[in-house]
């Protein structure tokens, strides 16, 4: 009896803190200078658990962006989401979204969403 108890408490603790452990999304940053002045900063983002439907970055002053295919972005001063309906970064898998400015140094901030909420934490890159 005492065992069927201790069971179902540690099925009921490992449960609740399941998503706790969970890796959330996450982001990484290269530069590649140009010769004009223009340095493109390439932010790959990966998923562990989730689907990423909507990337947000802030931090640098864009020039232009790139998006990867089935994705499109909005830009604007040093802010920038690019979103899609059909092609979400998946669980192990991961895509590089291109941000085109004359800051190479420039801190970012990355932040995460699902279908219908954010996920994850903000990083800093």
């Amino acid at each position: 009896m005492k065992r069927f108890y201790l069971l179902s408490l540690l099925m009921v603790v490992a449960v609740v803190a399941a998503p706790a452990f969970a890796a959330g999304p996450s982001a990484t940053k290269a530069v590649t200078s140009e010769a004009d002045g223009i340095s493109t900063l390439a932010v790959t983002v990966s998923s562990a658990d989730d689907e990423v439907f909507a990337v947000t970055i802030s931090g640098a002053n864009l020039d232009d962006i790139r998006a990867p295919k089935g994705w499109v972005g909005v830009a604007s001063g040093n802010h920038v989401v690019f979103r899609t309906g059909e092609n979400p970064v998946k669980s192990g898998n991961s895509l590089r979204f291109r941000l085109l400015t004359t800051e190479p140094s420039a801190s970012l901030t990355v932040s995460f969403q699902g279908k219908d909420e954010p996920i994850g934490q903000p990083m800093n890159l």
